[in-house]
């Protein structure tokens, strides 16, 4: 989070800084990366990120701002402390739940050019997600109860930053790298993907760790299609 804090500290100093050169006035950016789960901790323990992407379509406002829509699909897998095996009917079953979220969000952000050949870019993701529980195995025991289903909604916030460079001056399209901060305002439930039965589960409860939202940090690579 302290880095966000010095990223804007940043980008602030810098917006009084005179720019020559601009961005087209509609672009479509688009990121991939491997989300890394910072909090709550009860969900850091029971899941890890695979794989998170999103597109958007943007238009510049004035100037070096620019507003967009776009969407934004996760994907986390449950981790191998709770990769529990089960013997039924003399057959091995792992546990494999995998946890999918679909996003749409608007985009607000900033560029900034430190060169002809490469900018900054600062921005913030505000949306909607609906997520869903795949693969959930059935558990009836007392620590899943009350049953609740395994798909949840809820608003997120999402903070980004990025280092863009062109190969030429003229170039449509340029490449960057990226890191964003993934705000879910859900507080994680191991009942839904019913995996409250386990020991690390059980373990966090009664020691109060599940108090903070959902959140991860993506790092990843992206590309800013420049559309004259």
């Amino acid at each position: 989070m302290r880095l966000f804090y010095f990223l804007l500290v940043l980008m602030l100093s810098l917006f009084g800084v005179a720019q020559k050169k601009e961005n087209t006035a509609y672009t479509i950016r688009g990121a991939i990366g491997i989300p890394k789960t910072v909090s709550s901790r009860l969900f850091s323990s029971a899941f890890k990120g695979v794989v998170e992407g999103n597109l958007s379509v943007n238009a510049k406002v004035f100037k070096h701002f620019y507003v967009g829509l776009g969407y934004q699909g996760s994907f986390f897998e449950n981790n191998k402390i709770i990769f529990v095996n089960q013997v039924s009917a003399k057959a091995s079953i792992p546990y494999d739940t995998k946890l999918l979220l679909n996003s749409g969000f608007l985009k607000i952000g900033y560029d900034y050019f430190f060169s002809e050949r490469g900018y900054v870019s600062t921005g913030l993701n505000i949306g909607y997600t609906s997520a869903n529980y795949k693969n959930v195995l059935s558990d009836s025991s007392l620590s899943n109860q009350p049953f609740i289903g395994p798909q949840f909604s809820t608003p997120f916030v999402q903070p980004e930053f990025s280092i863009n460079f062109l190969t030429d001056e003229d170039a449509l399209v340029n490449f960057s790298i990226l890191i964003a901060y993934n705000n879910l305002f859900y507080r994680f439930d191991p009942k839904a993907p019913r995996l409250a039965q386990f020991k690390p589960m059980s373990d966090f409860y009664q020691q109060n760790r599940n108090k903070y939202i959902m959140s991860w940090i993506n790092i990843g690579f992206g590309f800013n299609v420049l559309i004259k």
